[in-house]
């Protein structure tokens, strides 16, 4: 059942929707470094990763350091000894990364949610920070099928959590903010960035990291209904 107090859901899309192939990039490394990293550690440091760095102020050179810090704590985790080797690995990732996203696996029932909160009358669209690649993966993925719209962060020039591209999404859509729901996996990106022009926000926790935060949270997008059933 839909709930009757929304209309539009927002969703992000890099480890909302989609999240980092740990399989590729340790083929990656491996063959690139000779670093023989498993893909399983990275994956369960990932969210101590993205909670290292959520809500750091960037300039050009905060980017560099905040990728810097999250990829190290992630091959950390897995066994890579040298941080000051970290930058190598960075140049191998991204310049995969520019061929195609790193950022490729669909979340577990990622397809099969969008569809169902579709058929119960909501209005899908993403909101995503990204490199102006993201509606092109999202489509090859079939997930874009669902959705009204992406906003790419490269593609309009601004950045989560500025109001700015939130206010965007709004206008795009002629949602009500009162009667719209923003879901992503950062508190002070997107939840904050969210309720800065009013809308709710539902953080993906899917470490349990989060449970002081005052916000509903979800481990994964496949429990996104079941929190919306009024």
């Amino acid at each position: 059942m839909k709930s009757p107090s929304l209309d539009w859901l927002f969703l992000d899309a890099g480890n909302t929707l989609v999240h980092l192939d740990f399989v590729r990039v340790a083929e990656i490394l491996r063959a690139e470094t000779g670093f023989d990293g498993d893909p399983a550690l990275m994956e369960s440091a990932e969210p101590h990763a993205r909670l290292h760095v959520d809500g750091a102020r960037l300039d050009a050179d905060g980017e560099r350091k905040r990728w810097h810090a999250y990829f190290w704590t992630i091959l950390s985790a897995a066994g890579w000894l040298d941080r000051a080797l970290i930058p190598d690995a960075l140049r191998t990732l991204f310049r995969v990364n520019q061929t195609f996203t790193l950022w490729s696996r669909p979340g577990r029932g990622a397809e099969e949610t969008l569809r169902n909160l579709k058929n119960l009358g909501y209005r899908l669209a993403v909101i995503s920070n990204s490199d102006g690649s993201v509606e092109g993966m999202l489509d090859r993925l079939g997930l874009k099928a669902h959705l009204e719209f992406v906003i790419d962060s490269k593609i309009v020039g601004i950045e989560k959590p500025d109001p700015r591209i939130f206010r965007m999404a709004l206008q795009q859509s002629g949602a009500d903010p009162a009667r719209a729901l923003y879901v992503g996996d950062m508190f002070h990106i997107d939840v904050l960035g969210a309720r800065s022009v009013g809308m709710d926000a539902v953080l993906m926790d899917p470490a349990d990291l989060h449970t002081e935060r005052k916000c509903r949270r979800v481990r994964e997008i496949s429990e996104l209904p079941a929190i919306l059933t009024p």
